[in-house]
């Protein structure tokens, strides 16, 4: 199946994501904004370090070691996109290189997240094209025309929709459901202000156990476990 046409996050949503690139973890703010969710696994490494990036999913899901899938996406691609590919966690087949990125890189694409491998990995880092990935690998997939493009995915231990928005820093991968964007991109510009000033106080001589209160957690705790013991 290919879906050439997806809908995608407001434009201002999607900047407003790439303004919180300003700050540091970006990701784990968002993470936490998500209950502590929707983080891909820690297994998934950028090819170089300094990838910082926002931008739309266009989605791949591979079939066997088919590329198919993953070329026709790039077409499909508007400027701004990243294309993330589901290749069940294939680490002996490359599922992106050197002219996928040359590619990528005319179609206005800022960067390829792979549950799997990729190669060509010099001419890649030396291009500065961001690809975060599970592996390096020389063996290469055919193009046999089977896969989807455009299609829920899960990547990397994460449910992918296209047009969802991927937001990229040194900490990993999180995705942001385009449903609920807006909502998380003013959750998490709340959450890194308050870190800041968090982190004055810190720097004055605030502890992190008396600003979050710890002792008020561990009692709550201590309390739930007593009432279970009762329960019992």
């Amino acid at each position: 199946m290919i879906n050439e046409s997806i809908e995608r996050s407001p434009s201002e949503i999607v900047q407003g994501f790439r303004d919180l690139l300003s700050y540091d973890s970006i990701t784990c703010a968002i993470s936490d904004c998500m209950g502590r969710f929707n983080a891909m696994t820690s297994d998934m490494r950028p090819l170089f370090e300094g990838i910082r990036l926002v931008g739309s999913a266009v989605t791949v899901k591979t079939l066997a070691a088919d590329l198919a899938a993953a070329f026709k996406a790039i077409d499909v691609c508007q400027p701004g996109d990243i294309v993330v590919i589901d290749s069940h966690g294939s680490i002996n087949t490359a599922f992106w290189g050197e002219n996928m990125t040359m590619s990528a890189l005319y179609r206005g694409v800022i960067g390829a997240v792979i549950d799997g491998a990729c190669r060509d990995v010099e001419e890649i880092r030396k291009i500065k094209f961001p690809v975060i990935c599970k592996g390096v690998v020389p063996n290469v997939g055919a193009v046999a025309g089977y896969g989807d493009v455009n299609v829920s995915i899960q990547c990397a231990g994460v449910a992918v929709s296209p047009g969802d928005i991927v937001v990229v820093d040194g900490n990993g991968v999180v995705i942001v459901p385009k449903a609920e964007a807006a909502e998380i991109l003013q959750k998490a510009q709340r959450l890194l202000e308050t870190e800041h000033l968090l982190q004055e106080k810190i720097k004055a001589g605030a502890t992190i156990g008396e600003l979050v209160n710890i002792d008020e957690v561990f009692k709550a705790a201590f309390s739930y476990q007593s009432k279970a013991v009762e329960r019992d």
